[in-house]
Formats: structure tokens, C-alpha cells, sequence
């Protein structure tokens, strides 16, 4: 046969066997008595906080904000504490900080972790016009956030038997906007409140740990992001399938996608906790973000319910199916 026809047969066969970023066939779950995410509530968690305003460190509505997590936290049986200290930006400039972390059944050694930012972007630097004006924030990441509420109001009333801890992480948003030619480029300044975290973390590990950031989004896609593989493929792909078997796979795909810089890092890099990172993926953009990423657009009226119910339900169900083991 001729060499090049041979190079051509293997070139094919890697691209339909080894190299299909959809071939996973997902792995058929045993499916524990689960409680119902309700998507309204969660809903109404989004709302709430974009009715504050932006959630920017130093603000009124920053404060408002926080004070609501708490307090809905508390009223759910979780164990509150939080992280307050000062952080340096990309700016040089000084930045309170408030991770506020939750716990539910702190004495189990078997616990996941479920985290989210809650801050919001003090810029739209992806916008065509009011650049240096604040974003709403509904999808980023107002979503993610609600969906953690939600979850922790689910399992107050059906108590799982393992141990759940969310953080709500703070200065995840505050990095250089992109028009910012005046900053050192490579100080971007995200992520400051997980990387907080991680480095000052104590306390009984969880087996693994699941990030949320723009999850409620109509036509989201959610992708095997590189970090995430590399890391916790484990994790990822059960979650997968747990929502490919929930009926969820136009949202939960197969496709294998480049490293994003979020939250997670920090968590797998420097907490070493197998982290995975739920978070919209559109390969249509230059970003490889949602197409309103830190744009005017991200309000109220973007929110898509089903998604939010996909991405709240799936994990429900991951941690009646974690009670089990």
C-alpha cells in the first residue's frame, strides 16, 4: 500500500478512535432516592442578588449581598465562618476580602466540596460601549451562586449522610480589564479569594470538589475542560453522566476543551483537592466564554431555567448517590 494512503488510514482511525472528543459512552448509574432541586427557588436566589446591585468589594450592595448568603446559609442548618482580610489587586490597589464558607455535617470524614464566586465585575470590558461601568451579573455569577443555595435548602430537608462544605469565593472578579494597557499584563489579578482559600485552608479534606461559574445561560454548554481532566477526570466524567442519565446531555458534552483560568486552579494546584469546573463553554467566540461574558447583557432577563435545573439537579443527585458509599 502506498505510504501516503497508509498515513492517511491512520490519520482517520485517530480521528474516529483517539482523538473523538464525543466517543466516551457514558456509564449507566445506579440512581439513589434523590430530593427535587426547585428551580423557582433557585430563581429567586438570582434575583435577589442582582436586586442588590453590582457586587463589588466596597459596596453597599457587596455587603447587602453577603449578609443575605449568611443568613439564608444559617437558616438552612449550614455551619457559617468566614475569611476577612485585605488583598493587593493588579492595580496596587488594597481590596477587602469576605470568603464566606459553609458546612454541613462537619464531623464526616466522606465530603465533597461545592464552590462559587459571588463577587461581580466591576467592568464590562467586553461590551461595545460603558466599558468601565459595572455588569449585573445574573449569569456571572449570580447562577452559580443560587444553585449552591438552592442545593443547601434542598438538603436541609432530605439530610444526606456525608459532608457538604460550600465556599463562596470573593475577588474572583476584580481582575485587569482588557482595555487596561496600563497593567502589568502578566498580573492579571483574578481569583484572588480562591487562591486565598487555598492556601490557608484547614480542616478534613473533600474527596473532591465541584466549581460553578455561568451556569445559568440559555444553550449552555458545559465541556470537559482541561484543568478539570487533568486533575479530577474522575469526578467529571461520573457527573457527566449522572446528568447525561438525568436526561441533561445537551448540556453535559463530551468534548474536550482547553484549560480555563478560574477558581479551580488554585484548588487542585495549591489545595490539591481534585476540583472540576462546571462553567459555559462556547467554541464560537474568541474567549471561549459565553457570548455576554462581562458584557451589559448579563441580566436578569438571560436567565434560562432549565439550565439552572440541569446543573442544580444533577448535583443533588451526586450527593444522595455520594451518601450511599
Amino acid at each position: 500500500m502506498h505510504r501516503l494512503s497508509i498515513i492517511a488510514i491512520i490519520s482517520l482511525l485517530l480521528l474516529l478512535f483517539g482523538c473523538n472528543p464525543n466517543r466516551r459512552t457514558p456509564e449507566v448509574i445506579d440512581l439513589k432516592p434523590a430530593a427535587e432541586f426547585i428551580v423557582d427557588s433557585a430563581y429567586s436566589f438570582i434575583k435577589k442578588q442582582v436586586d442588590f446591585g453590582p457586587r463589588i468589594p466596597s459596596t453597599e450592595g457587596h455587603l447587602l449581598c453577603g449578609n443575605f448568603l449568611v443568613s439564608r446559609l444559617e437558616s438552612y442548618g449550614v455551619s457559617v465562618s468566614e475569611q476577612v482580610d485585605t488583598l493587593v489587586g493588579y492595580d496596587g490597589k488594597v481590596y477587602p476580602l469576605r470568603n464566606i464558607i459553609g458546612s454541613i455535617n462537619a464531623a464526616a470524614h466522606n465530603r465533597i466540596l461545592l464552590c462559587a464566586h459571588w463577587d461581580s465585575r466591576p467592568f464590562a470590558d467586553q461590551a461595545a460601549e460603558n466599558q468601565n461601568h459595572p455588569i449585573d451579573g445574573a449569569n456571572d455569577n449570580a447562577s452559580g451562586v443560587a444553585v449552591l443555595l438552592e442545593i443547601a435548602r434542598t438538603i436541609h430537608q432530605m439530610p444526606p449522610t456525608i459532608g457538604v462544605d460550600f465556599v463562596f469565593f470573593d475577588l474572583e472578579d476584580q481582575g485587569r480589564p482588557a482595555y487596561d494597557v496600563t497593567a502589568d499584563p502578566n498580573d492579571h489579578g483574578y481569583c484572588l479569594g480562591s487562591k486565598y482559600w487555598a492556601e490557608n485552608f484547614v480542616g478534613t479534606k473533600p474527596k473532591y470538589g465541584i466549581l460553578l461559574d455561568m451556569v445559568g445561560a440559555e444553550d449552555a454548554v458545559f465541556t470537559l475542560e482541561g484543568n478539570s481532566m487533568l486533575y479530577a477526570q474522575k469526578e467529571i466524567e461520573r457527573i457527566w453522566d449522572l446528568g447525561t442519565q438525568l436526561g441533561y446531555q445537551q448540556y453535559f458534552q463530551y468534548n474536550r476543551t482547553p484549560v480555563v483560568f478560574d477558581d479551580h486552579l488554585h484548588i487542585n494546584n495549591i489545595a490539591q483537592i481534585p476540583c472540576v469546573d462546571i462553567i459555559h463553554h462556547d467554541s464560537e467566540t474568541a474567549s471561549k466564554f459565553w457570548t455576554k461574558w462581562h458584557t451589559h447583557e448579563d441580566g436578569l432577563d438571560i436567565i434560562h431555567k432549565p439550565t439552572v435545573k440541569a446543573v442544580g439537579q444533577t448535583l443533588v443527585q451526586l450527593i444522595y448517590n455520594e451518601s450511599e458509599l
